[in-house]
């Protein structure tokens, strides 16, 4: 059975028309009635009739008013028109509509047994040829899943034929949205990609595993084209899902397209390396290689010296510093070869690592390490390199001017500021120059001047005299050593005496202890 809604404003009308007719001797049930128009298009998008029968004229709403919304909304009941107005108008208005009759009142019961007739037939029509395209589109997407994975189970080119998939060249290209736990998003995705290229003959868009995928015969393989598909395919996609597509080869026969296939996946398990606006390319791969060769693994040695360097970025409140440490970090843990994962937990882990040794000289700091969490989760929602980046200088730019932002002292200024803060750690002029920006050896000779000693003798001075202060507190040899950052005892004894003049067992002999 078929199921019928009738619209009209005269109650006669409606009761008439549930009676007088035996709707079911033609194939249909009536689900319902409305009294107006707008009522009678909400009971059309929550019931979905195959038939409507509405009055044309109607207070308020008129019946070609609910035929052009139900139509805008892509409901796909047919429509049978009642009037008491022979009025060409009208009929020329419905016919643009696409209704399938036009009947005047009053009715006339053998004339509308005739329209519920060709209607009935028309709809059986439409379900079977609804059903065997069904059919044909699980058979179809059954068989491209089985030339993916490149079964030989449905490789009958007679089949081939039979849905239209005798195409000169095919390619394949795989859509991913990004962070998407489900499949909701993808089967909207597919839907709305479906919808977008609506009858065009030699596209088919089907899922493929945790992708959409797109089935064509344009070989799409330049950059241009890559950036139009990107542009049009982007209007499909909610603004707060980031997403990415990849393009395979194109092959000359259907039982390749697993070729094709395997170069869009092995593109976008890559696509963390990948920043342009496009779908990607086979040639990207080549491209990314070069760009971001192959790295070894971090050894916790690594770790520590990338986390000092930034540590000493953001101790001096210096941007540029800390843009000079995500190209060192770039060049020495982002490559083809790395994991996006494993990128992204050293780069928290050493991000985490510098905050709290910043935190850990200045305890007025320590709030900053309550961030840490939602910026670690933050990061690992980044789904490129560019993107990861850029979120986390932002984050640390924010950092410094919570922290009283960038310094307005001179380099050298800033230099002796940074001894006398870090004089425990193991300072080196080169690392020095390298945070500054500047050559170790005119770096070496500009302090020599400012200061009147070389940067060593600086260094030293400034760990004795707080060596001194240690000994003076009655701590033992070896501890102090430790505490002004030398980890060798003997080459402590050999400085102190050198800068003081005595040992330093005797110096904390001659200091009464507190």
């Amino acid at each position: 059975m078929f199921n019928v809604l009738i619209v009209d404003d005269e109650p006669m009308i409606r009761e008439g028309l549930k009676t007088i007719i035996d709707w079911e001797s033609f194939g249909f049930t009536v689900v319902d009635t409305a009294a107006n128009g707008r009522d009678g298009l909400d009971k059309i998008k929550e019931l979905r009739p195959d038939l409507t029968i509405i009055d044309i004229r109607m207070p308020g709403m008129t019946g070609l008013e609910v035929i052009e919304e139900a139509r805008a909304a892509m409901i796909s009941t047919h429509f049978l028109i009642l009037s008491g107005y022979a009025d060409f108008d009208y009929a020329k208005r419905a016919i643009g509509y696409g209704v399938n009759g036009y009947l005047l009142k009053p009715l006339d019961e053998d004339e509308l047994g005739e329209e519920l007739q060709r209607i009935g037939a028309m709809l059986t029509r439409e379900k079977q040829s609804h059903r065997s395209m069904e059919e044909d589109h699980v058979f179809r997407e059954h068989l491209l899943e089985s030339y993916l994975l490149q079964e030989e189970a449905l490789r009958d080119p007679a089949v081939v034929m039979q849905l239209g998939l005798d195409w000169p060249r095919y390619q394949i290209v795989l859509l991913e949205i990004h962070g998407s736990a489900d499949d909701a998003p993808m089967a909207s995705l597919r839907r709305k990609l479906s919808n977008h290229f609506g009858d065009a003959e030699r596209v088919i868009v089907f899922p493929a595993g945790p992708f959409a995928a797109v089935l064509w015969d344009r070989g799409v393989s330049r950059e241009d084209e890559a950036s139009r598909c990107y542009t049009e395919w982007s209007a499909l996609l909610p603004d707060n899902k980031g997403w990415f597509a990849a393009a395979g080869g194109a092959v000359a026969d259907i039982s390749l397209i697993g070729q094709s296939y395997t170069e869009a996946a092995e593109l976008l398990h890559h696509r963390f390396l990948f920043h342009e606006e496009r779908l990607m390319l086979p040639g990207d791969l080549a491209r990314m290689a070069e760009e971001y060769p192959e790295k070894a693994p971090l050894d916790p040695s690594g770790e520590i010296e990338l986390s000092d360097m930034l540590y000493y970025a953001l101790d001096i409140r210096s941007m540029e510093s800390i843009g000079r440490f995500f190209d060192e970090l770039q060049e020495r843990v982002v490559g083809v070869g790395q994991g996006e994962q494993t990128v992204k937990s050293a780069v928290t882990h050493i991000l985490t690592m510098a905050i709290n040794k910043l935190s850990g000289q200045n305890q007025a700091l320590y709030p900053l390490l309550q961030d840490a969490p939602l910026f670690n989760t933050e990061v690992f929602r980044q789904p490129t390199w560019e993107q990861l980046r850029a979120v986390s200088v932002a984050h640390l730019s924010s950092l410094i001017e919570r922290i009283g932002g960038g310094s307005k002292d001179a380099v050298l200024k800033q230099m002796i500021d940074f001894i006398h803060r870090n004089y425990k750690e193991n300072l080196k002029l080169e690392l020095l120059a390298q945070v500054f920006n500047y050559n170790s050896a005119y770096l070496g000779k500009m302090f020599k001047n400012y200061t009147g000693e070389n940067f060593n003798a600086f260094l030293d001075n400034v760990r004795i005299e707080h060596a001194k202060e240690l000994l003076s507190q009655g701590l033992k040899v070896h501890q102090v050593a430790a505490c002004v950052g030398y980890a060798n005892v003997d080459y402590f004894h050999s400085k102190f005496k050198k800068y003081v003049g005595a040992s330093p067992s005797s110096f904390r002999k001659k200091e009464p202890s507190e």
